[in-house]
């Protein structure tokens, strides 16, 4: 796919798929071949491989490439595959994204160099040598928690003149500086929350879709919340929230509790109580307990995806 089709097309419901283990820590291949047909089959528009939901830090780089390659051929002609490319260093990076644009990837995600801090112009270098080297576009990951970067508005105008940079994934849940980049460059780029929990403010300052973990469990919620945005009916896209924001609630409370990430844990637990391959987490990252599981579980009752359990 072209860029600057991709620029129009990225649009909607992105999920960021997780990366389902077996109960050995092994990569469940066919577990992923079910979750992505499950996804194309629900109409969710764009599929985002090997992101940070998917664990991409904890995968070889053998496991990185398989995974964006089997949701390349199943998704083939049903959905828009981007892929997590993300790496600390330039040359794993640009060595993936060649990778993902050989096997038929429609772009790829990028999150800034992490680790150690690059500078400004560090940045700009990274993302405008792995744009030379491949043709498909890209989608700048502006995430300060997990890179420790903010890429504000004079480095994303530059990065904008790019011709195959096409879009931003925004997540500095800084809307002053949403407003601004949108503002300025929503000619140029296409713009999506970076996540559902900002879905409703991006929309409202005109991001064309969002990117969301609970899709994968949950994908006609996230179609429904998209569905109001387009309407700009806000007082629906307000009742959709207010069905995943106990789900919401849930995630920050225990992130907070205990002080690391835990999205991607509950995410696969409600997938396993769903009968969706996900589960188990990979370490250092771990399930949850018991109680956690139970207050989970009536969580999902409550959003109507469990019935009678």
């Amino acid at each position: 796919m072209e860029p600057e089709e991709l620029k129009e097309k990225l649009a909607g419901v992105n999920c960021v798929m997780v990366t389902p283990f077996k109960e050995d820590y092994s990569l469940d291949e066919d577990g992923l071949r079910t979750n992505t047909r499950f996804l194309t089959k629900n109409g969710v528009n764009v599929l985002i491989p090997a992101g940070s939901t998917g664990e991409f830090w904890s995968l070889t780089p053998e496991e990185h490439k398989r995974v964006i390659k089997i949701v390349v051929d199943e998704a083939r002609g049903k959905s828009i595959v981007v892929a997590g490319t993300a790496h600390s260093g330039t040359k794993l990076t640009v060595e993936l994204s060649q990778y993902a644009e050989k096997v038929g990837a429609d772009g790829v995600m990028i999150v800034p160099p992490y680790y150690q801090k690059p500078t400004i112009e560090g940045i700009y270098e990274h993302y405008k040598t792995v744009a030379e080297s491949i043709k498909i576009g890209i989608v700048i990951y502006n995430n300060p928690w997990t890179s420790k970067i903010t890429i504000r508005t004079d480095l994303m105008e530059r990065l904008a003149k790019i011709p195959n940079i096409v879009a931003v994934k925004e997540t500095s849940g800084d809307l002053r500086l949403a407003f601004r980049l949108i503002n300025r460059l929503k000619d140029r780029l296409t713009f999506l929350a970076g996540a559902e929990i900002l879905a409703p403010f991006y929309y409202m300052l005109g991001a064309k879709g969002h990117v969301t973990a609970t899709a994968n469990f949950a994908p006609q919620i996230s179609k429904d919340l998209y569905d109001a945005a387009k309407e700009k009916n806000w007082e629906k896209m307000n009742n959709v929230y207010s069905i995943l924001a106990p789900y919401f609630e849930f995630v920050e409370r225990l992130t907070e509790k205990k002080n690391g990430t835990m999205y991607i844990s509950i995410a696969k637990e409600a997938m396993k109580m769903l009968n969706l391959p996900g589960w188990p987490p990979r370490k250092p990252l771990l399930p949850l307990t018991e109680e956690e599981r139970k207050e989970l579980k009536e969580i999902l009752k409550k959003m109507g995806l469990l019935q009678g359990q």
